[in-house]
Order: C-alpha cells, then structure tokens, then sequence
C-alpha cells in the first residue's frame, strides 16, 4: 500500500516510510558488516600452531602484557633476571644464547632498573612487541591495526545511520510529530553499533590455534604442579603464554611479589568458530514497510 506524503511529514517523508528506509538501511548494513569481519576475521595457518614460539603464543592470547610475562618467566628461569626490594627489575646473570629480540629487549630494560608495570613504556621493548603483532598478523592469527579498523566500517555507517534519525527525532518532536517506533528503533540499532565496535585481537585461526597448545601444552597449568625446572626457559615461558602469570608464581612466588607481577591468568579458553587442528602431544594434524501505529515514527 502506498502512503502518501501530508503537508505536516517531518522532511515531506511519512513516519512509516522513513521507519522501512531507516530500518532496511540498518539491516543492509548489518548483514553486509557480518559477511566483512567473518572473511576478515577467518585468518589462515591454523594448523602451523606448532610452530608459534612462546612469547608469539603468549601476545595472542593475552596481548602485550602476557608477551612481557613469558619473556620475563623465561629469563627468571634461566637467572638471567631477578628483582630487587624497591620493586625494580635487575639483571642478576648472563643473556643466554638464541634469545628472542623480546628477550633481548626486556634484559636491556631490567639493566636500566625498570619496573615491570613501565617495561612496555621502553623504547627497545615497545618496538620488540610491535614486531610479535605484526608477525602474527602476517600469519593470519592476529589482526594488526589496520584489521581492526576496518572491521569497524559497519559500526561507523550505524553511526552514520543513528546521526540522521537522531536528527529525525528532533525535527519530529519539534512538529509535535509521534516518535516512540524511531526511539525504539534507535535504540536497537545503538545496540547493534555497540557490538560492531568491537574487534578482536586474534582471527578464529588463532582461537584454534591456541585450543590446541593448550591440550599440547596441559601439563605446564599450574593447577597440574608442573615441575618448572624440568621444562627449561622455554617451558616456562610457554606456561606462562596459556595459563597467565600464576605460572609464575607457581615459579618463583618470591620474584613475582618483588617485580610486582599481577596474579592473574592469562585470558581463558578461547571459542568461537572456525576450523582447528588436532592437538595433543602426537602431533598436529587438520582435517580437511509496516504502520507505526499509535507509537509514531516521527
């Protein structure tokens, strides 16, 4: 049925009219959001999890914070680092050989007396943990920047969208026109904007790959007593990368209270969609328009 334009309409455009345009424009750019971040958000490579080293695990599931952590478990375990009574970073032995430049970085900081809450404030260690992000990003497994604002294009035309029936609603009011439906309307496309701004740091191949290392990796929990010293820097910093700094706690409880290390685990099992890989210690493998009624539409 068509409805006719009365010389009152808010614009010359009927309430129900611009109701249908404002909620199918919503919906078009909904479903066209969805169908962008499921492609930018599916990453590749699911299946080489296995090949991620331990700080490169640990910037996935925990970001910048747990990357620091498991460099500094590693280095803790190999007495490389240490703390001191003011709460300050030291160096108390030699770097190792075949160090990460995270590593490498957070050795350098821990010589200048750094505390662990400023260590990412550090030159060196910033650039260190922008080259573990775009490492990851180039493996499909993280979203760089970039990623991550575009995946945020929908939620920008929402707001698009919320800015002209907001203007809408108040040309309405100053009519004395009816607005209940559009503020309703509104409301539920504010909802939806919410949503679309978030982006997440890793792709639905990193959520797989990082169930697998924690079914690889189980026995280095903390809840399991894992004897830290049978496993090397390596895994300590792997514990540290799935399961937080309780690792290091578990650790070294005296070294965690000195550097001021948050007890807290990283972040929890990761879910969502997407394809993964076997996981386990034999090894990874893959498998292959309406009437507003009483309300008003303004």
């Amino acid at each position: 049925m068509t409805v006719l334009a009365a010389p009152g309409d808010t614009w010359g455009i009927p309430g129900p009219v611009f109701l249908a345009l404002f909620l199918g424009a919503a919906a078009v750019i909904f479903l066209g959001s969805v169908i962008w971040r499921s492609l930018l958000f599916a990453g590749r490579n699911a299946c080489d999890f296995d090949q991620l080293g331990p700080q490169q695990v640990a910037y996935l599931n925990g970001g910048a914070r747990t990357a620091l952590y498991a460099a500094l478990g590693g280095l803790r375990a190999v007495g490389a680092v240490g703390a001191s009574r003011d709460r300050r970073l030291a160096v108390t032995g030699p770097l190792p050989a075949g160090v990460t430049p995270l590593d490498r970085a957070v050795y350098q900081a821990a010589g200048n007396r750094v505390r662990t809450r400023d260590l990412a404030g550090d030159l060196a260690v910033a650039g260190a943990l922008d080259q573990l992000r775009s490492g990851l990003a180039q493996r499909g497994m993280a979203l760089g920047p970039g990623q991550r604002a575009a995946a945020r294009i929908g939620a920008l035309l929402l707001l698009g969208l919320l800015a002209i029936g907001g203007l809408r609603l108040l040309s309405g009011l100053a009519n004395g026109k009816p607005v209940g439906f559009l503020v309703l309307s509104m409301v539920a496309v504010f909802v939806v904007f919410l949503v679309q701004l978030r982006a997440p740091r890793h792709t639905r191949a990193g959520r797989a790959a990082l169930r697998n290392l924690r079914n690889r990796y189980a026995h280095l929990a903390p809840s399991s007593s894992p004897a830290y010293a049978s496993y090397g820097a390596a895994g300590v910093a792997m514990g540290v990368a799935l399961f937080g700094a309780a690792s290091i706690w578990a650790l070294d409880p005296a070294f965690a209270a000195e550097a001021e290390i948050q007890r807290q685990a990283a972040a929890g099992s990761s879910s969502g969609s997407g394809s993964s890989c076997g996981g386990g210690d034999s090894g990874s493998s893959c498998s292959g328009g309406s009437s507003c009624g009483g309300g008003g539409c303004g």
